[in-house]
């Protein structure tokens, strides 16, 4: 018989096409899913369907003017980050 063993998954570009298939995927699998993202090439529209997932967290990552954008997050269920500005390039 095979063991379960649920694991705790972190996806960076969770909101992109792939990223967000591959947490739908892992969720469904029943592991715990935290999707790192700065929303340049994902979009919140395709991590909507598992915002209220329990297994389900976001973390955003943010450049520059911490208020911009920061009204259409979701609440409790994602955490904000705003980097240090080093000057490199992303």
């Amino acid at each position: 018989m095979k063991r379960f063993h649920r694991k705790r998954v972190l996806i960076t570009g969770g909101a992109g096409f792939l990223g967000s298939h591959l947490a739908t995927r892992m969720l469904a699998e029943g592991h715990e899913v935290l999707c790192v993202d700065n929303f340049y090439g994902g979009t919140r529209e395709n991590i909507e369907p598992l915002r209220d997932h329990p297994n389900f967290d976001t973390i955003v990552l943010l450049r520059g003017r911490p208020d911009r954008g920061a009204g259409s997050i979701h609440g409790d269920r994602c955490r904000l980050h705003w980097p240090h500005q080093s000057g490199q390039p992303t």
